[in-house]
């Protein structure tokens, strides 16, 4: 099951913005098959359980515990404890992680790991979760999620060239091998040569969200701007029967 994400989109130092976010995590984690036992409260930083107001609503002793790497009893028994950025990469496998003082590049972190059961972002300001939000059709608290996700890019003949690339290339590391990306130098170049219009943020995303690792999900975006960019069409006389592969994502 792909996990279950939810946005907080209320102040960060307003208590009730941590009782939502425990609640849907506590509610995320109560449906999954088992159980969820494993609750991570991720901030960037210790510090932020210091100089914010969230450890004030975690709790004194609770924060403290949580700072001193231990882990806290939720109401249900199972266990609450803080992880970092520098921290989280091995210990989310079946948890559900609340995001806080979140933002998009916090959250690419979290689309890089495996067997997530659920996230609950709760944003640093307005709008930093905006790309999350939007590549995963996360249901944001007081809205009603729409039934389907909007595409995250619309011309299908680049959906087609990027499902092609994402067939040939191994989607299991977290930076592209060379030859990988030069098949991906290749698609892109074919695309801009035939008049199509590259836009890298939407690309990264509909790479993360068809199973790309974050960081070669944005190595494909820097390739995308720095094609995009050219002042003028690329020239394909180096790569193989180009027409032909175009011929193919137009079918």
């Amino acid at each position: 099951m792909p996990p279950v994400r939810v946005v907080v989109p209320m102040d960060s130092q307003d208590l009730e913005a941590w009782r939502y976010a425990l609640a849907y995590a506590k509610k995320i984690g109560a449906a999954a098959s088992p159980p969820v036992q494993n609750y991570i409260l991720l901030t960037h930083t210790k510090q932020q359980l210091k100089s914010t107001a969230l450890g004030s609503h975690v709790g004194d002793s609770a924060s403290k515990a949580l700072l001193a790497n231990k882990s806290i009893a939720l109401s249900d028994g199972a266990q609450l404890h803080h992880e970092t950025l520098q921290t989280l990469r091995l210990t989310g496998r079946g948890a559900v992680i609340i995001a806080y003082f979140a933002e998009d590049k916090l959250l690419e972190t979290i689309d890089g790991l495996d067997a997530v059961t659920g996230v609950v972002a709760v944003p640093d300001v307005p709008g930093r979760a905006d790309k999350w939000t939007a590549r995963w059709n996360a249901h944001v608290h007081g809205q009603e999620r729409p039934a389907a996700a909007e595409p995250l890019v619309t011309d299908p003949v680049i959906v087609k060239a990027l499902t092609s690339l994402s067939s040939s290339i191994n989607l299991s590391h977290g930076v592209m091998h060379p030859r990988d990306k030069g098949y991906a130098d290749e698609t892109l170049r074919i695309l801009r040569a035939k008049g199509h219009k590259l836009e890298p943020e939407h690309i990264k995303s509909w790479a993360i969200r068809n199973k790309w690792k974050p960081g070669a999900a944005d190595e494909l975006a820097r390739l995308a701007t720095r094609i995009r960019d050219l002042r003028t069409k690329p020239s394909l006389g180096s790569f193989h029967n180009p027409d032909g592969k175009y011929e193919r994502w137009c079918e």
